[in-house]
């Protein structure tokens, strides 16, 4: 290892100096592009040759205009990524560059005349509007590419399959779930759009596969599989879903898959924010504004209704926020927050109950957070939520169940 390390060190520096050397390469190239049209100029200008003279000139002034249309250009193209500012920045380069090749153009105009001082505007522009329009292509075909399927295309699908599945059961109760979907299409409870209850959808293929059924002849369990039909990348879309109404989906690639994540199909930070508002045990000292006035917080209720921004209460304690139902109650030391789908099957599938209780100091001591897919309000007998759900990632009181391609991990 000792011997190792000045070698390493003798490599980095072969490394700096060869950059270096390119660099310094591609700098003297550039110089010369301009010098010798220069040199040249000179000395066809001894020789009286002054058509030959006036070419060289040409090219030397549109030297002189390069930088200013390079920066007029990459200023123009970056301004409308980042804005104002880079436009800005951009300006107070292109101002002294340009200022100087006008004085140069004017010079020369009067010289030899404006037809060959325009020319050498011309010569300067056209190399640079190819090499703008070429960036400007290779960056439209970098976000034109081939992509892989939205799994969010077939969120609303997949919740029609749930809670029509969730309809079966609750109708069959000594039956349970389905055993395919064309019990709950057409030809069955009609639940189901046809293409959907053959598992075709505009852009993936769909499994239902049913589970075991239990010794009392009831079938409890069942998941949903769906994959890119015909993938137009090299990465493609894969999705699971099973009776607990949750909906992964991770991306298949070359190089390996990777990590699963939750369709957000949940209230998640809406949650985490009521929840916030309506643990505060004494929000009288809490200075609520509405604009530049002051909002007087008397009792919990008022800071509830204060507190969460975007709510639509019907009464003190029932409000509506993006989509989902909330009610909360609260004692001295415990309060309690569900929230339900206002459209189920539509805008959600899972409903959710958190049950807190506050410590010493008014500090969260306990939250627990269940849910249910089933079409009522969640109780302490459901399973417990996930944390992403609800906007805590770091809460102990939820599930921390992933996906691992074709089934829950163990």
């Amino acid at each position: 290892m000792l011997d190792f390390c000045p070698l390493a060190l003798d490599l980095r520096i072969w490394f700096v100096d060869q950059r270096a050397r390119r660099s310094a390469n591609l700098h003297q190239s550039a110089g010369l592009s301009a010098l010798l049209p220069a040199l040249c100029g000179i000395v066809l200008r001894a020789m009286r040759q002054m058509t030959g003279a006036s070419i060289c000139a040409v090219l030397v002034l549109a030297w002189y205009w390069l930088p200013a249309f390079l920066l007029l250009f990459v200023g123009a193209m970056r301004g409308r990524a980042g804005g104002l500012a880079l436009v800005v920045y951009y300006t107070t380069f292109i101002i002294p560059v340009g200022i100087f090749a006008l004085v140069a153009t004017l010079s020369f105009a009067g010289t030899v005349g404006t037809g060959w001082a325009a020319s050498a505007v011309i010569t300067a522009f056209i190399p640079c509007a190819i090499l703008a329009g070429a960036a400007e292509r290779a960056q439209s075909l970098k976000y034109t590419s081939p992509r892989p399927a939205d799994a969010m295309s077939l969120a609303s699908d997949l919740l029609a399959i749930h809670k029509c599945n969730q309809d079966f059961s609750g109708a069959h109760p000594a039956i349970g779930y389905a055993e395919s979907l064309q019990q709950l299409g057409p030809e069955g409870t009609q639940c189901l759009a046809g293409n959907l209850a053959g598992g075709v959808n505009n852009r993936f293929t769909v499994r239902y596969e049913p589970g075991a059924r239990g010794m009392n002849g009831v079938m409890a369990n069942y998941s949903v599989k769906a994959w890119e039909t015909a993938p137009k990348s090299k990465d493609w879309t894969t999705i699971y879903s099973d009776e607990s109404g949750l909906i992964w989906y991770r991306l298949e690639a070359p190089t390996g898959p990777t990590r699963a994540q939750l369709e957000p199909l949940y209230p998640g930070s809406d949650f985490a924010a009521v929840l916030r508002c309506v643990e505060e045990r004494d929000p009288t000292h809490v200075r609520i504004y509405r604009g530049n006035e002051l909002v007087k917080i008397t009792t919990r209720d008022e800071y509830v209704s204060n507190c969460i921004l975007g709510a639509s209460f019907s009464s003190a304690d029932t409000f509506s926020l993006d989509g989902y139902e909330y009610h909360y109650r609260f004692s001295e030391d415990e309060f309690e927050v569900s929230a339900r789908p206002a459209n189920y099957g539509v805008s959600g599938l899972r409903s959710f109950l958190a049950i807190g209780r506050l410590g010493e100091n008014g500090r969260l001591a306990t939250l627990n957070v269940y849910a249910t897919p089933h079409n009522r309000a969640a109780t302490t007998e459901d399973s417990l939520a996930m944390a992403e759900e609800v906007g805590w990632p770091l809460i102990t009181g939820v599930a921390k169940e992933e996906y691992c391609g074709d089934q829950l991990c163990p």
